[in-house]
C-alpha cells in the first residue's frame, strides 16, 4: 500500500483550530475556578470531565502545530487569568446552568467545524469535539431536571389536522403594538424561548464580571453589556408573556456580592465577547425561521446592538493588547509594494 503524506491544513481547519484553542484555553481557567468553588458533587463530576476534554483539545492543536510549524497561540493561562482562591460569585446552579449554555455553543460551533474539515485526523478531531459537547448538554439537562432548575420551553396544544396558511398577513403582522397580531407559532415560540434564556445567563456573568473588573473601562463595558442583555431579555419576555406564555425565571440571585477577581479582565472581556458572538447567531437564525414581522424586526435591530457592543469591547482589548490577530492570507500587495 503507498502511503500519502498528509495535505497541508486548509484556511477553514486552521481557523477552526485556532479558534477551538482560544475557547478551550478560557474554558480550563473557567472550570479550575468552578471545580474550586462548587460543592455540587454531580455538578463536580461534570466539571471535572469538561476541563479533561478541554486539556485534551489543547494538548491535540498544540502538538498538531507544533508538528505543522504553526505557532501555538497564546490564548489563556491557569497562572496569569484565573485566581482560583477568590471567594465565591455563583452558587452551585450556576454552574449547571452555565454548561448548558456552553454545551449548545459547542455543538453550532463543532458541527460548523466538521462541515468545513477535509483532512481524515481534523474531521476525527471535530466529530469527536461534536460528540462531547452533545454528551456535556445531556448530562448537564439531566441533572438539572434531577435538582429541579431545569425550565423547560413553554407547551402548546397539540395540533389536531394539519393547516395550511391562507393569508399573506401572516408573513406581514402589523409592527403597530395597538393592532391584533396573531399567536405565535411552534417555531417562533422556540426562538424567543432559547433567545430569553441565553440572555438571563448573560445578564448574570456580566453583573459578576462588573463586580469582578479591574479596570475602570472594564467595569462600564460589563455594566453596559449587563443593561442590553436585561433589555433583549424583557423584548422576548414579552413577545412571549403577550402570547400567554411563562417566561424563563430569572437566575440574577446567583450571583453573590464578592468584588474580588477571580478572572482577569482579559479572560473576562473575550468570554464577554464569544457570548455576545453566539448571541448574534442566535437572533440571525431566529430572524430567518420567525414568519412575523414585529419579530424579525425587532432581531435585525438587536443584531445591530450587539455588533456595535461588540466593536466597542474589540476597541478595549485592542487598547490594552489582549486581542490576538487570527491567522491571515498574504498581503500580496505589500509584499510587491517592499520588495
Amino acid at each position: 500500500m503507498s502511503h500519502h503524506p498528509k495535505a497541508d491544513l486548509t484556511s477553514a481547519e486552521i481557523a477552526a483550530l485556532w479558534s477551538t484553542y482560544q475557547s478551550d484555553s478560557l474554558a480550563i481557567c473557567v472550570f479550575e475556578y468552578f471545580i474550586a468553588k462548587n460543592t455540587d458533587p454531580d455538578a463536580e463530576t461534570i466539571l471535572l470531565s469538561a476541563l479533561k476534554t478541554s486539556e485534551q483539545h489543547i494538548d491535540f492543536i498544540s502538538s498538531l502545530f507544533k508538528e505543522e510549524r504553526i505557532p501555538i497561540p497564546v490564548g489563556f493561562s491557569k497562572e496569569k487569568d484565573v485566581y482560583r482562591d477568590a471567594p465565591a460569585i455563583y452558587g452551585d446552579t450556576f454552574f449547571l446552568m452555565y454548561l448548558r449554555q456552553m454545551a449548545k455553543v459547542g455543538m453550532i460551533t463543532y458541527s460548523g467545524a466538521v462541515s468545513l474539515t477535509v483532512r481524515t485526523d481534523i474531521l476525527d478531531f471535530f466529530q469527536h469535539a461534536l460528540q462531547f459537547s452533545s454528551e456535556l448538554y445531556s448530562r448537564s439537562t439531566q441533572a438539572s431536571k434531577e435538582k429541579g432548575i431545569l425550565v423547560r420551553p413553554p407547551y402548546i396544544d397539540y395540533p389536531e389536522k394539519v393547516e395550511f396558511i391562507k393569508e399573506k398577513s401572516y408573513l406581514s403582522s402589523s409592527l403597530n403594538p395597538f393592532v391584533h397580531r396573531r399567536p405565535l407559532n411552534a417555531i417562533e415560540i422556540s426562538h424567543l424561548f432559547l433567545n430569553t434564556e441565553t440572555n438571563l445567563l448573560g445578564s448574570m456573568i456580566a453583573t459578576s464580571f462588573a463586580q469582578m473588573a479591574q479596570s475602570k473601562e472594564v467595569r462600564k463595558f460589563m455594566t453596559r453589556t449587563q443593561e442590553i442583555a436585561q433589555k433583549h431579555l424583557n423584548i422576548f419576555s414579552d413577545a412571549l408573556i403577550n402570547n400567554d406564555m411563562q417566561a424563563p425565571m430569572s437566575w440574577d440571585t446567583n450571583v453573590k456580592a464578592s468584588t474580588e477577581p477571580a478572572f482577569s479582565d482579559k479572560l473576562m472581556m473575550f468570554h464577554t465577547t464569544l457570548i455576545s458572538n453566539a448571541g448574534i447567531g442566535n437572533y440571525g437564525t431566529a430572524a430567518a425561521a420567525s414568519m412575523r414581522a414585529d419579530l424579525a424586526s425587532n432581531y435585525f435591530r438587536l443584531i445591530l446592538e450587539v455588533a456595535e457592543l461588540g466593536k466597542s469591547g474589540a476597541d478595549i482589548m485592542i487598547e490594552n493588547g489582549w486581542l490576538e490577530e487570527p491567522p491571515q492570507s498574504a498581503d500580496r500587495k505589500k509584499l510587491a509594494e517592499d520588495k
